[in-house]
């Protein structure tokens, strides 16, 4: 069943949003290719089957499914953010930065976190009040943050993070990577807050229709500033699980994230023009592009057909959603004149 609040049309009535209760129906496509594709790989090479392998796909993708969350939020809210690899590597480079000065990583933990946030929070700002639109606004953003990380970095490599904080990345709790564990429970969390509570309701009401949303007594650019924020926070946490898990990090990590979760989220199901999302999509979407990294990996395919492969799987996720929504005017057009014709026939029929 399908809760619909904007930018579906029922009857000839323009609706305010889609939300994600179709959950089981929307992602059984995704899941299947995810089945198939990983039966092709084993048979190719049994190696990729192991209970190690499956967990490693999982923990590899931990970072992608939680910064795709914040994206989610973004995209229905008919927004988009190029900044989140570029916001990862400032904040995890400031964090690792008060580490090296003594600072005790509880306090630097919190900084980190308020930092994410206000990073978000910026760019909600930029698109929101200065009505910068969010393609061009993160686009700045992106460029900018990764030159305060170099900046701040000085292009070094840190490394050596408290026991503590090791563990969020490479601990395990009965048997599961805690990454695992830790991206599992922000899924959770995310589909309540995009399907159960007023904040998700008005992030794809915004996104159906952001006039509509405001007429409707919704406070618009309050909802575009949050989801930035929301966004942010996400970032910071991935980009926690990142730095745990290798131990370290740099200025230039995270480069080219945004293509991998923005990806995950479109191939999810997930509208490019706002208004609908699915969370259960863009977990398997992050998850499908992870496993097909691995399996390439595993193949010995190199890292360069890799972006080849995930930029040609983004543009028939675009198309896909075009399709589906029926934006490709000639497709559109051959549908019209075919169900005309159709009419036409059986009038015909009834006639004679």
């Amino acid at each position: 069943m399908t809760e619909t609040i904007a930018g579906d049309t029922v009857g000839g009535a323009k609706l305010i949003g889609t939300a994600d209760r179709r959950f089981p129906l929307d992602g059984l496509g995704l899941t299947l290719v995810i089945v198939a594709l990983g039966v092709i790989f084993t048979l190719i090479n049994p190696r990729f089957a192991s209970v190690d392998n499956f967990l490693n796909i999982l923990t590899q993708a931990s970072t992608y499914i939680i910064v795709a969350m914040g994206m989610t939020f973004v995209i229905a809210k008919a927004g988009i953010d190029l900044s989140v690899g570029s916001m990862l590597a400032l904040v995890t480079c400031v964090f690792f930065g008060f580490i090296d000065d003594g600072m005790a990583w509880g306090l630097a933990l919190v900084i980190m976190f308020a930092l994410g946030a206000l990073l978000g929070a910026f760019n909600g700002i930029l698109v929101a009040f200065l009505a910068v639109p969010a393609l061009i606004a993160t686009l700045g953003t992106m460029v900018a943050y990764r030159g305060l990380a170099l900046l701040h970095s000085s292009g070094k490599l840190y490394y050596g993070l408290p026991l503590e904080i090791v563990w969020l990345g490479q601990g395990h709790i009965f048997g599961i990577p805690v990454p695992v564990v830790i991206a599992a429970v922000f899924v959770a969390f995310s589909w309540w807050l995009f399907n159960r509570t007023p904040f998700g309701v008005h992030c794809r009401a915004v996104g159906g229709n952001r006039e509509a949303a405001r007429l409707s007594g919704i406070r618009v650019s309050r909802i575009e500033v949050l989801v930035y924020t929301f966004s942010g926070i996400c970032v910071t946490i991935g980009g926690l699980i990142w730095m745990a898990r290798i131990d370290g990090t740099q200025a230039t990590f995270g480069t080219a994230m945004e293509i991998h979760v923005i990806a995950a989220t479109i191939i999810g199901g997930t509208s490019l023009f706002g208004g609908r999302g699915t969370i259960y999509g863009t977990l398997a979407g992050a998850i499908l592009l992870t496993m097909l990294n691995n399996a390439l990996v595993i193949a010995g395919v190199e890292f360069f057909w890799q972006l080849v492969a995930i930029g040609v799987i983004v543009v028939i996720a675009v198309t896909v959603n075009n399709i589906r929504e029926n934006r490709i005017t000639w497709l559109e057009t051959l549908r019209v004149r075919r169900n005309q014709a159709r009419n036409r026939s059986v009038a015909r029929g009834s006639i004679a």
